[in-house]
């Protein structure tokens, strides 16, 4: 192809441009305070199990050491990230087993029926 296509990003994408970041101090504390009743939220409010919880809080400061803005309001940015990470873990698990589901069909369910001639579709 000839044409060039310009990969250029929109302003402020690809860009972390915070106001006024936490420093390590205050997201160590704010960690510690928030860390279990973000994991019971996941736990309950999404069914996760423990582990899944726990796993994807620390997804959630993981985001929030680049990302958190201290003068909003942290606890609500952090929480609506745990509930955006914890239905995108939630479809993921979905995802694969369905697709287990699908591979481990026998081979004469997905194709032709051998006693009534019919194929799937």
């Amino acid at each position: 192809m000839s044409s060039r296509v310009s990969r250029e990003l929109p302003r402020g994408a690809g860009t972390t441009s915070i106001a006024n970041p936490m420093s390590a101090e205050d997201l160590d504390a704010f960690y510690r305070e928030i860390f279990l009743p973000l994991v019971r939220r996941a736990t309950w409010r999404h069914s996760l199990s423990k582990e899944d919880a726990r796993d994807v809080v620390q997804d959630a400061f993981l985001v929030a050491i680049t990302k958190i803005d201290s003068t909003r309001n942290p606890r609500a940015w952090l929480i609506q990230v745990v509930d955006h990470l914890a239905l995108n873990h939630q479809r993921k698990i979905a995802r694969r087993a369905q697709l287990t589901a699908k591979w481990s069909q026998p081979e004469s369910e997905e194709g032709e029926d051998c006693e009534s001639g019919q194929v799937d579709h």
